[in-house]
């Protein structure tokens, strides 16, 4: 099974946490937000104790619906992040009984291969600043990560391979091949931000499309607004969840 950490009390409402690519604590803003809950954070594929796992989207959501199956609770609520937010809008598509509610932040579902390209293109220089400790542990202090969770990014960056890196961006799920997210009536939440890459946004029109998924842009926000603009998404996401749980 998926590496995974949990905290909070067990026989409380659990929330699954699906983190954005390479960054196990993307949530580092929520976690206080969300301490009456029951928190599931699995490690995805290429960061944490998972970074040398090779990023294989449909093999990892079958473990992350093992993991939540293997928690014995009626269900559970679930929010993702970039290609943690692709992982949830394909989980819930595909398993919709298991899930109370859902949240997707930046999720890229509609992929463009001039930007794969691109991405792919880069993937040697940005590996090997990987390498670089100060430049890692200053991203994660950008971020607002704690000197414990950044210490841990410097860890595992150094195991990230071209491979992997690529894989995040060669690997994105496409919502043409998850047609039966549209009859999907889950409770669920998509949110990007103002700033954000012209595919995310038009991604996130197509969320909006099924009518049980409410869409929300963050302004002045770019990708990483769950950590950099917590201000403005944890009100947000705080009253979308004690609605529901």
């Amino acid at each position: 099974m998926i590496y995974y950490e949990q905290y909070g009390d067990p026989n409380r409402p659990t929330i699954i946490l699906l983190h954005g690519a390479m960054a196990v604590h993307t949530f580092t803003q929520q976690y206080s937000l969300l301490k009456d809950y029951h928190i599931v954070l699995p490690h995805l594929y290429g960061a944490g104790k998972s970074v040398e796992i090779l990023y294989e989207p449909e093999k990892l959501s079958q473990e992350i619906v093992e993991l939540i199956r293997s928690l014995n609770k009626p269900k559970v609520g679930i929010i993702g992040h970039s290609i943690g937010a692709q992982l949830a809008v394909k989980l819930v598509s595909d398993n919709p009984e298991l899930f109370s509610f859902a949240v997707f932040f930046s999720a890229n579902i509609c992929p463009n291969e001039k930007t794969i390209q691109m991405y792919c293109k880069f993937a040697p220089i940005t590996v090997k600043l990987l390498r670089f400790n100060w430049i890692v542990k200053m991203q994660g202090r950008y971020w607002n990560y704690s000197k414990e969770q950044a210490n841990d990014m410097v860890a595992y960056a150094q195991k990230i391979t071209e491979e992997n890196y690529k894989a995040f961006f060669t690997e994105t799920l496409n919502i043409i091949n998850l047609p039966h997210f549209y009859t999907v009536s889950v409770p669920m939440l998509a949110i990007c931000g103002e700033r954000e890459s012209k595919d995310i946004r038009e991604s996130l029109k197509l969320l909006g499309e099924n009518k049980h998924c409410n869409v929300a842009t963050i302004s002045k926000a770019g990708h990483d607004f769950p950590m950099r603009n917590a201000v403005k998404i944890n009100p947000i996401l705080i009253e979308f969840i004690q609605r529901l749980i």
